[in-house]
C-alpha cells in the first residue's frame, strides 16, 4: 500500500496535467485534432485521478479504524514525522 503523501502527490500531478488540456480544449487556436487528443487524455487521467481518489479514501479509512498504523519517523531527539 502506498502512503499518503505519495498518493497526493500523484493527485496534484494528474490534477495539474488536467489543468494544461483543459486549457487545450479551450483555445480557439487548436486544431480539431489536438483538441480531440487532449479530450482523450482528459478522459484517462479523470479515471486515474478517480482511482487514486479511491485509494487515498481507502487509506484513511484504515488509518482511523486502527486497522494500520502510520510510520514513525524521528529527526533528531525531538522531532516526530508520520507517514
Amino acid at each position: 500500500m502506498e502512503m499518503l503523501g505519495n498518493l497526493i502527490d500523484k493527485l496534484c500531478i494528474i490534477n495539474n496535467k488536467i489543468w494544461v488540456l483543459e486549457e487545450i480544449k479551450r483555445d480557439i487556436s487548436k486544431s480539431d485534432k489536438e483538441i480531440a487528443d487532449a479530450t482523450r487524455k482528459t478522459n484517462t487521467l479523470n479515471q486515474q485521478r478517480s482511482e487514486i481518489v479511491e485509494e487515498i479514501n481507502s487509506l484513511i479509512i484504515k488509518l482511523i479504524s486502527g486497522e494500520i498504523k502510520p510510520k514513525n519517523y524521528l529527526e533528531g531527539s525531538t522531532k516526530i514525522y508520520r507517514e
